[in-house]
């Protein structure tokens, strides 16, 4: 059975989503969709807090000593940093 969700609060107990109840598949796109709207800061994400889902609207993910920069992507056989070949 799938949960569903028609409430979402922001952390600070504001509402963010109240309505028909969403899957939190169906909740998430919803979140990237105000993201890309700039509604919702980037790094926004959701959390399940007792049985209800919670939007922190701050960095989920913190830097990582050993995660390359965002500019540098890698393949394997193949490395690219600022989009030249190396």
């Amino acid at each position: 059975m799938t949960n569903a969700y028609s409430q979402i609060r922001h952390a600070d107990g504001r509402a963010y989503y109240q309505g028909s109840p969403l899957t939190l598949a169906d909740a998430q796109i919803m979140l990237n969709d105000d993201i890309l709207r700039r509604a919702v800061r980037v790094g926004a994400y959701l959390r399940l807090d007792r049985g209800s889902l919670v939007l922190v609207n701050g960095p989920a993910l913190r830097r990582s000593v050993n995660r390359p920069p965002s500019s540098c992507l890698a393949a394997p056989g193949l490395s690219l940093c600022a989009g030249r070949q190396e």
